[in-house]
């Protein structure tokens, strides 16, 4: 482990952010004005022995 206590962390779907975000963005730049979106992805807590 490269901690100690090993770290409570957060786990996210980052490429399926960042594949959204572009998307949002190329959208953004072809709309200028457009509306912009909230957008909301899943996210899981890891536990481990910090928390």
């Amino acid at each position: 482990a490269a901690c100690d206590p090993p770290l409570t962390t957060v786990r996210q779907p980052v490429e399926e952010m960042a594949a959204e975000m572009a998307r949002l963005l190329l959208k953004q730049i072809g709309e200028p004005g457009g509306p912009s979106p909230s957008v909301l992805f899943p996210a899981a807590l890891v536990r481990r022995q910090s928390a």
